[in-house]
């Protein structure tokens, strides 16, 4: 949970305008770090890939409650994009696709918090 708020808390202090794909990848990293923590605090163990921890946390997350089993979902929205902003070269991210991660990554960092 460490690395996953000091990943958040970096994303927060850039400006999304100026830096949109550094805000994407932190905060994706962040949500990664903070399920793989989850994980680990509930099951004993994370996988290894990052599929896996996405899938692992969407089922974490099924049964409790709309909010927290669309976080699943938001998830994987976020590794959608924040691959298109790592790799593609015709992809530019937009401010809002910026602001989307992030806002994801704080609830899904928030949701992990509360595992502990």
């Amino acid at each position: 949970m460490v690395k996953a708020e000091r990943f958040l808390a970096q994303a927060s202090s850039l400006s999304s305008g100026d830096a949109l794909e550094a805000v994407i990848h932190l905060a994706y990293y962040a949500m990664l770090h903070a399920a793989a923590a989850a994980l680990i605090k509930t099951h004993g163990r994370a996988p290894k890939t990052h599929g896996a921890v996405i899938g692992q946390f969407a089922q974490l997350t099924r049964n409790n409650g709309d909010k927290a089993s669309s976080l699943g979902r938001a998830f994987n929205r976020a590794e959608d994009t924040r691959l298109a902003s790592d790799y593609a070269d015709h992809v530019v991210p937009s401010a809002a696709d910026a602001s989307e991660v992030y806002d994801t990554a704080r609830a899904i960092v928030a949701y992990c918090r509360s595992v502990f």
